[in-house]
C-alpha cells in the first residue's frame, strides 16, 4: 500500500509571516482559483507548519479542509480543524491561526457582499460558525467543492443554491425553533462520536442521560435538528470521508470500519448526506499518490 505524498510535494508553500498582500484573502500558496458571479472559488495549501498573525478577512468566506489540519482562533476559544470540518466565517472577521506539522490543503468560497445583502432581506445575516461532526454546512461544502471540480464547468444553478443554503445554514434558520440543550447533552454526544461505529441503541442513550429513551429521542431531534441516527450516520460519513481521501485502503474495508453493514450500505448513506458516491469522492478529493 502506497503512503500519500506530503502536503510539501504537492505544492510549495509561502513562508513568512508577512501581512496578507492587497487583493488577498487567505495566506499560503493558492491553486486553481476561480471567480465569477461575485463569488471566489479555490483551494488554499500550506505544506509546512507556520503560524498565521492576526489579520482581518474583509469578504465572508466558507472553508473544508480536504487535508491536514490547523488551529485558529474564534472569539474566546481556539478551533482545531481536520479533514472534513468546515466553517463559515462572516465578513470582518479577524483571527489568528497556526499550521499544523502535516499542512494543511483548504477548499474556499469568498462570498461576496452582495450576496449577503441580498440575504439579509430574509431577517438576520449569516454569523461565523463552525462544524466539527459532518454536520449540515460539511455536506454542502463536500456538494459545493465536487461541483467546483467539475469540468469543463460548474453548473452554475447548482452553485448558486448550494451557496444560498450555505447562508441559511450559517445563519441558523433551521436552528432558530430548537430548544435550550439540556444538562445531559454533552455526555450523549461524547458517547456518540466516541462509539460512532458500533451499533448504538437509544437504549444506551438514555441510560447515559439518565432519562427515558422517548424523552431522549423527542429532546435530542429538537436540539439538534436530526435523530440520533442521522446524527450517528453523519459521523460514520465524516470518518469514511478521511480514510477514503487520505489512504489507500479499500472502499469495502472503509466500510466496515466506519461501522457501515457492507458497501452497498455505505454508498446509500453518502448518497444521502453528499450526493456524491464513495467512489467518486475519493476520485474528487485525494491527493495525488506517489
Amino acid at each position: 500500500m502506497s503512503t500519500p505524498v506530503s502536503l510539501a510535494s504537492y505544492l510549495p508553500a509561502i513562508q513568512g509571516h508577512a501581512p496578507l498582500p492587497k487583493g488577498r484573502q487567505f495566506y499560503g500558496a493558492i491553486s486553481s482559483l476561480h471567480r465569477e458571479r461575485g463569488l471566489g472559488f479555490g483551494e488554499v495549501i500550506h505544506a509546512t507548519e507556520r503560524a498565521i498573525p492576526c489579520h482581518v478577512h474583509e469578504t465572508a468566506y466558507y472553508c473544508l479542509v480536504l487535508a491536514g489540519g490547523y488551529e485558529e482562533s474564534g472569539g474566546r476559544e481556539r478551533f482545531y480543524f481536520q479533514p472534513f470540518n468546515s466553517a463559515f466565517n462572516r465578513s470582518g472577521t479577524k483571527h489568528d491561526g497556526r499550521i499544523a506539522s502535516s499542512g494543511v490543503r483548504i477548499f474556499t468560497a469568498e462570498i461576496g457582499q452582495g450576496w449577503v445583502e441580498e440575504f439579509l432581506e430574509l431577517g438576520p445575516g449569516p454569523d461565523t460558525t463552525q462544524d466539527s461532526h459532518g454536520g449540515e454546512l460539511t455536506s454542502l461544502g463536500v456538494q459545493l467543492y465536487r461541483e467546483c471540480c467539475t469540468k469543463p464547468a460548474a453548473c452554475a444553478l447548482t452553485v448558486e443554491a448550494l451557496i444560498w443554503e450555505l447562508l441559511a445554514t450559517a445563519a441558523g434558520m433551521q436552528n432558530r425553533e430548537k430548544g435550550a440543550k439540556p444538562s445531559w447533552w454533552g455526555r450523549v454526544k461524547d458517547l456518540l462520536h466516541a462509539e460512532f461505529r458500533r451499533d448504538l441503541r437509544i437504549s444506551e442513550l438514555a441510560t447515559e442521560a439518565g432519562v427515558h429513551p422517548v424523552h431522549l429521542a423527542r429532546v435530542f431531534r429538537r436540539v439538534s435538528g436530526k435523530t440520533p441516527g442521522e446524527y450517528l450516520q453523519r459521523l460514520r460519513v465524516k470518518f469514511a470521508c478521511e480514510k477514503l481521501t487520505l489512504t489507500d485502503c479499500r472502499i469495502a474495508e472503509i466500510s466496515a470500519d466506519a461501522g457501515f453493514a457492507d458497501q452497498s450500505h455505505m454508498t446509500r448513506v453518502f448518497r444521502r448526506y453528499t450526493r456524491t458516491t464513495p467512489r467518486e469522492l475519493r476520485r474528487a478529493f485525494a491527493l495525488p499518490h506517489g
